[in-house]
C-alpha cells in the first residue's frame, strides 16, 4: 500500500473509533485557557500548585537574576559545551534538596527512556509495573538486557518474579512511578523498599514527576514524605508539572552519576536546556520548598473531590491530584468533555490506546489556584456527568 494512502486509512480508523488525536495551539492566563475563542478553568495542566500560571513569581524571578545577560542557548551537549554557570546552581539545588547527585534531561521522557536502557544489560533485569508510564517502556524496548513487567501495584507478583529470577541476574531494577500519571494511585513505597532490604540484588527506581513539589513538607516527594527517599536507588523528578518550570533529573549516588553521564544516550547525543531555564530551575526549586500553604491547599481541595466522587458512587481510582472520572467508553469520554465545557471547564479526554480498552476517562488534574466557587462548581459537573455520560 502507497505511504500516504496507508496513513490515510490509519487516520480513519482513529476517528471511527473516537480515538483522533490533534494538536491545536492555545491561549492561557491564569487558570483560564482560551479555546476557538471560549473561556474556560483549565483542568488538564499540571501545574498542580500554580506556580506556572503565577506571573508574580515570573517577575520575582526576573527581579533575583540578571536574566537580560542570560542565554537562550546552551548551545551544544552538557558534555561539551552546554553546561554553563547555571547548570551548575541547579545541580547544587537539587544536591540541597535531596543529599545526592543530579543529573538532567531536556524532558522526563529523555530522562526515563534514556537511563532505564543505559542501566541495562545482560546481568541486570529490569521489571517494571504494568502501568508504568510510556516514557519508561521506550527504555525497556529500547534496552539491551531482559525485562518483565509485574501487575499493577501487585507486590505478592513482583516477588514471585524476583524470587524466580534471583539467582539468574547479578542485578534487578525493580521500576515504578510514584504516583500514576493516568490513574493517580500511589505506589507502596514502603513494599518496594522491604523486597529491596529481603533481596541484596534488588535496586530501585521511581519516577516522581506527578509528586515531586506536592508531596513532603519541602515539596521533595511522595519518596521523601515517607522518610524513604535515602533508600531509592534512582529518583526521576520532572520541572515542567509541578515546579512550574523546564527539563527533569535524575537523582542518585555519584558513581550512577558518573556512569549515566557515559552511557546515555539521550543525554550525551542531546542539546541541553538553555542557561536560562536552569536559572529558572534552581530559582524555582528553592521557591517551592517554602511553599507548603500551596501543598496543604491542594490536599484539601483534592480530598473535596474525591469525597464528590464517592457521593457519586464513582469507581475511584485515585489517591492523589491526578483523579479521573471514569466514563469506560471512548465515545462517553467525549460527551463528558463536552459536558464539562458547557460547564466551563476544560478537561480532555482519555481515550484508548493511552489507556486500556473500555477505561475511558476525563482526567482531572486539580490545582491549588482553583477557588472554592470553582471547586464547587466542579463538583457539580462531576454530578452532572455521572448522569448524562455513562
Amino acid at each position: 500500500m502507497e505511504l500516504y494512502t496507508k496513513m490515510e486509512e490509519f487516520l480513519a480508523d482513529k476517528k471511527a473509533l473516537d480515538s483522533y488525536r490533534s494538536i491545536k495551539a492555545k491561549n492561557q492566563k491564569a487558570l483560564e485557557i482560551i479555546v476557538d475563542g471560549h473561556s474556560y478553568v483549565n483542568l488538564s495542566s499540571n501545574d498542580y500548585l500554580g506556580l506556572a500560571q503565577d506571573m508574580s513569581i515570573v517577575h520575582e524571578f526576573y527581579e533575583s537574576t540578571d536574566f537580560k545577560n542570560i542565554r537562550l542557548s546552551s548551545s551544544g551537549s552538557p558534555l561539551l559545551t552546554g553546561a554553563h554557570d547555571s547548570y551548575e546552581k541547579a545541580n547544587s539545588a537539587i544536591q540541597n534538596l535531596f543529599g545526592r547527585s543530579a543529573l538532567f534531561f531536556n524532558s522526563g521522557f529523555a530522562a526515563n527512556s534514556g537511563v532505564i536502557s543505559a542501566l541495562s544489560d545482560a546481568d541486570t533485569l529490569i521489571i517494571a509495573d504494568k502501568l508504568a508510564h510510556a516514557s519508561m517502556i521506550d527504555g525497556l524496548t529500547g534496552a539491551k538486557g531482559k525485562y518483565l513487567r509485574f501487575a499493577h501495584n501487585d507486590y505478592d507478583h513482583l516477588e514471585r518474579l524476583i524470587k524466580s529470577n534471583l539467582d539468574k541476574y547479578d542485578n534487578i531494577l525493580v521500576v515504578t512511578e510514584a504516583v500514576f500519571s493516568m490513574d493517580g494511585d500511589r505506589a507502596d513505597i514502603k513494599k518496594l523498599c522491604e523486597l529491596k532490604k529481603q533481596y541484596s540484588n534488588v535496586y530501585l527506581y521511581v519516577d516522581e514527576a506527578h509528586s515531586f513539589s506536592v508531596f513532603a513538607q519541602n515539596g521533595a516527594g511522595l519518596c521523601a514524605s515517607l522518610g524513604l527517599a535515602d533508600e531509592i536507588d534512582f529518583i526521576l523528578v520532572t520541572f515542567g508539572k509541578g515546579l512550574g518550570s523546564q527539563g527533569a533529573c535524575l537523582v542518585a549516588n555519584q558513581t550512577a552519576v558518573n556512569y549515566l553521564i557515559n552511557t546515555t544516550r539521550s543525554l550525551i547525543f542531546s542539546t541541553a536546556l538553555s542557561p536560562l531555564s536552569f536559572e529558572h530551575n534552581a530559582f524555582m526549586i528553592e521557591y517551592m520548598q517554602k511553599r507548603n500553604d500551596l501543598r496543604e491547599r491542594l490536599y484539601k481541595i483534592s480530598e473535596y473531590i474525591h469525597q464528590t466522587i464517592k457521593d457519586c458512587s464513582l469507581e475511584n481510582l485515585s489517591q492523589s491530584q491526578i483523579i479521573p472520572v471514569l466514563t469506560y467508553s471512548n465515545e462517553n469520554a467525549l460527551k463528558a468533555c463536552s459536558l464539562f465545557r458547557e460547564k466551563g471547564f476544560y478537561a480532555m479526554p482519555i481515550r484508548h490506546p493511552t489507556v486500556p480498552q473500555n477505561k475511558a476517562r476525563l482526567r482531572l488534574s486539580l490545582s491549588a489556584a482553583l477557588s472554592d466557587d470553582e471547586v464547587c462548581a466542579l463538583a457539580d459537573a462531576i454530578k452532572d456527568c455521572k448522569e448524562k455520560c455513562r
